[in-house]
């Protein structure tokens, strides 16, 4: 197979859209760059190992996916190269590079170190301060936390450090089903939480790995929920906070579903260990997170910088108590002893992408049905006034208040027919709603108030 030759162009390009290139003035982002021939060199520098027999392999997920890549990775204040080789000898036990190339003062590169895998393909790479350490010129390092993929489902995470020419492993290959890179202990270092879902073993468990005398140690371990089967696919491990007494406190939410289902696990760094904070002792469980609609994830609804755990139950319907087509949704904010807090109700239409916040008034007192016509581009959901007592055979139930997702050339026609008000407005979808006067309930909302309450997914 002939194999396609990368110019100066290319490279040149794809180096300046990367993230560690930035200018700092307007006289630097117009003028030319001086760094060309530069380039150039690392171009022939690269161009030597794939001529030797090796073709670019770039990690396949995350975000730094480029073949080539630029990182201050010893904190001296010069990017580094960082480029990225598949050997295509099939004799090659460790058939994956990782070449680091080093920019000396006259502008050329050498290639200073190589990182060798014996994997397929790299799944991620991620450049973290592990060690807290600080280069010549006052920067801080960056370590390599390189995940080697061996199969779909099985990978081994490693991590190095680089200093000159020597490249050390800080983390032996661990094998893991998913991690987070995050400041748990708030020392300003990213520590490595480890997620191993090992059904053979029988190994449901998150892992904490922190840097302690050239190495990063398992410190801690802390069970997930029992009777999981796999990590939630729409869902991933998320790396963020909780409110505690007024004060952010790191955390990581692990969704994992069950056979019905899922459930969310959320992990704090307390008194020197990893805790699961909402896990039920009694059960093996975190029960309180537990949810049948698996399509919600957990997200920052109220946009207050925390991230809420939804707890969806079914609305009904005037035909029905209950029905899994709609779902009104308490949003959770946990503090650090697993508490939650009830922050914000809705009802969450995802498959039409948008949110309503339910006035405490109409919880408990509300059911839904649809009315669509999507041959004219219109969905629709109509509230009416519930009560257990009228949905067992009473009369008919009229609607108090109706929500379009309008779409097709005349949406805004049929926005504003007689009645109706708009309350968002994107290039090629209208959302528009209706209060009806002749439902017989006062629901308490007006057409401002209602344009406050309603909000896209």
């Amino acid at each position: 197979m002939r194999r396609k030759r990368f110019g100066l162009i290319p490279l040149f390009t794809a180096l300046l859209c990367l993230c560690g290139c930035a200018f700092s003035s307007p006289e630097e982002l117009y003028a030319v760059p001086k760094a060309a021939e530069d380039y150039r060199n690392l171009q022939d520098q690269i161009d030597k190992v794939r001529s030797a027999g090796a073709e670019y392999a770039g990690p396949l997920f995350g975000t730094n996916t480029q073949p080539v890549q630029l990182m201050d990775l010893d904190g001296d204040g010069i990017q580094e190269a960082i480029a990225f080789f598949r050997a295509t000898s099939a004799d090659d036990p460790d058939p994956l590079k990782i070449y680091i190339y080093h920019q000396m003062e006259d502008g050329a590169y050498e290639v200073w170190s190589i990182i060798e895998g014996d994997a397929p393909a790299i799944n991620s790479i991620s450049y973290e301060d592990l060690d807290g350490k600080t280069g010549p010129s006052g920067h801080m390092d960056k370590e390599l936390v390189v995940s080697w993929r061996l199969s779909d489902k099985i990978y081994r995470l490693e991590a190095f450090s680089v200093t000159g020419q020597e490249v050390e492993t800080l983390l032996p290959a661990v094998s893991y089903t998913d991690y987070v890179l995050w400041d748990m202990d708030k020392d300003n270092q990213r520590e490595i939480v480890m997620i191993t879902l090992n059904t053979v073993d029988s190994v449901y468990q998150a892992d904490y790995y922190d840097y302690q005398a050239g190495q990063m140690v398992l410190r801690s371990s802390a069970p997930l929920s029992g009777k999981i089967t796999g990590l939630a696919s729409n869902t991933k491990p998320l790396a963020s906070y909780l409110c505690s007494n007024g004060v952010a406190e790191p955390a990581v939410f692990v969704t994992s579903n069950l056979i019905t289902g899922v459930i969310t696990d959320i992990f704090t760094w307390q008194n020197n260990k990893l805790v699961n904070i909402t896990l039920n002792p009694t059960t093996g469980m975190s029960d309180d997170t537990f949810r049948l609609n698996t399509s919600i994830s957990i997200q920052d609804i109220n946009d207050d910088g925390y991230p809420e755990v939804p707890r969806p139950n079914a609305l009904p319907t005037p035909d029905a108590v209950s029905s899994l087509d709609f779902w009104q949704v308490q949003w959770l904010q946990y503090d650090l002893k697993g508490k939650p807090t009830v922050v914000s109700t809705t009802y969450y239409n995802g498959e039409d992408g948008w949110y309503l916040v339910m006035p405490e008034s109409w919880q408990g007192k509300v059911a839904l049905s649809r009315l669509d016509n999507t041959g004219s581009g219109e969905r629709g959901v109509l509230f009416y006034p519930y009560s257990a007592e009228q949905g067992e055979g009473g009369a008919a139930l009229r609607p108090f208040l109706s929500v379009y997702k309008l779409t097709g050339p005349n949406r805004k026609t049929r926005a504003n027919a007689e009645g109706r008000f708009i309350l968002l407005e994107e290039d090629d979808v209208i959302y528009a709603a209706e209060l009806h006067a002749d439902s017989g309930w006062d629901c308490g909302v007006d057409q401002e108030g209602l344009k406050e309450l309603f909000h896209l997914i």
